[in-house]
């Protein structure tokens, strides 16, 4: 246990109640001390976690104003609730320092947050392991055939990985993803690869510190894109431990490249096999068609009350942040965002968490060229809207919202506001 642990430890007993957080940074700092990836050392990484009451930061050299140190102990601060920068497990700017977050506490999840260390040091030093997240809307998860193909592709991994002699498989891989990428358009393309770099091996480096053997293979829906990196990512890092032990000080812009061409012929899937993964995948796609429209409808008949926001032709509301794990595309322009979304534009800003909210896009991408409405449905008790002149704040416990130049529109259990 490093030494900024045991002392925040140390405190806590005396205090006579132990958060779970302390056994989380105990069995973190454990597993951190494996060496995951040339470089790379989860320990030195400032943390930020949530245990439910209170925000900690562990040897943050920069912490906000707004935390209090812990008496006693320097270099250890505390926020009572949660801060404004705990949002979810990822890596997030604290105080202008990359920090990684945990808003879950406990010692089982100390690979996920070595997963989220990892994602720090990424950024520095590989700011190109990245996936532009505006392609995900676009991408084609309605291709049948290319869903079939991804699936055999994850099976062909499995069966290297779990092969004695992984190479013929790993090289059927390599054909199978060739003859995928082919369909795709090339932003889709790059999609995946960035994704595997970034989720994929962030993945893998928290399969090893948890001392995991196997890759957790799994049946992806249609609209699983992301979901599948992460998969996909750490195979192709296992894989290559076995095929080429060097890799890692050679991977660039993919991890499929490095795979060694070589013989497929004694590797290769059945005429039946094939046959039920491109018969599997038609009937995914009819059903995640059905699944936007039973969404959709779902959450228009929820209970409650609604709020909206519509956007001036001239002035749409722009992405400020969003989940990317918890967002569905429902049409052409709509998106359903399940957990959290922040918007704003000249005018003002809006923040939803941990509740559902849609948006409906002004331009050619459904989200990143503007929202013209954004409406939240379901909200349990009546939203507390002020105005003072064209200003307008509303307060809910799930939503803040303030704009300038607005005008509201009361009606049965609905509000509207409208942007000027």
């Amino acid at each position: 246990m490093r030494l900024c642990a045991a002392l925040l430890l140390l405190l806590a007993c005396r205090a006579g109640a132990v958060s779970p957080v302390f056994a989380l940074v105990d069995e973190f700092d454990r597993i951190a001390a494996q060496r995951l990836w040339p470089g790379f050392d989860a320990r030195k990484t400032p943390l930020e976690l949530y245990d439910g009451t209170n925000t900690y930061l562990f040897c943050h050299p920069a912490p906000p104003a707004e935390f209090a140190p812990v008496a006693g102990h320097p270099g250890w601060m505390v926020f009572s609730g949660r801060h404004r920068t705990m949002r979810a497990n990822t890596s997030a700017e604290v105080g202008g320092v990359m920090t990684a977050t945990m808003e879950s506490a406990g010692a089982a999840m100390a690979p996920v947050l070595v997963h989220e260390c990892f994602h720090v040091f990424q950024a520095r030093e590989y700011p190109s392991w990245t996936a532009n997240e505006a392609a995900l809307f676009t991408y084609p998860i309605d291709d049948a055939a290319a869903l079939a193909l991804a699936r055999l592709e994850l099976e062909a991994m499995s069966r290297a990985l779990a092969a004695k002699e992984p190479a013929c498989w790993a090289a059927r891989v390599r054909v199978l993803r060739q003859e995928r990428f082919a369909r795709l358009p090339a932003d889709a393309v790059a999609y995946e690869r960035g994704n595997e770099l970034h989720e994929g091996l962030a993945q893998y480096v928290e399969g090893l510190s948890a001392g995991s053997k196997e890759v957790r293979f799994r049946t992806f829906a249609a609209g699983e894109v992301r979901e599948r990196g992460y998969v996909s990512g750490e195979a192709l890092g296992r894989l290559l431990d076995r095929l080429d032990p060097g890799w890692k000080s050679r991977v660039a812009n993919s991890l499929d490249e490095l795979l060694p061409a070589g013989d497929a012929a004694g590797c290769d899937f059945t005429a039946d096999e094939r046959q039920s993964a491109e018969t599997q995948a038609r009937a995914d796609v009819a059903k995640l068609e059905q699944e936007r429209t039973e969404l959709l409808r779902a959450f228009d008949a929820q209970p409650g009350w609604r709020l909206t926001v519509e956007a001036a032709a001239a002035k749409p509301l722009l992405l400020d942040s969003f989940d990317p794990l918890n967002v569905t595309r429902l049409s052409e322009q709509m998106i359903l965002h399940k957990r959290m979304l922040k918007l704003h534009n000249d005018s003002g800003s809006l923040e939803i968490l941990n509740h559902g909210s849609l948006t409906e896009g002004v331009g050619a991408h459904p989200l990143f060229q503007g929202v013209r409405r954004w409406t939240t449905a379901g909200l349990s008790a009546k939203p507390e809207v002020k105005q003072d002149g064209g200003r307008v704040t509303v307060t809910t416990p799930l939503v803040t919202l303030a704009f300038a130049n607005a005008d509201v529109e009361w009606n049965a259990e609905s509000v509207n506001i409208r942007l000027r």
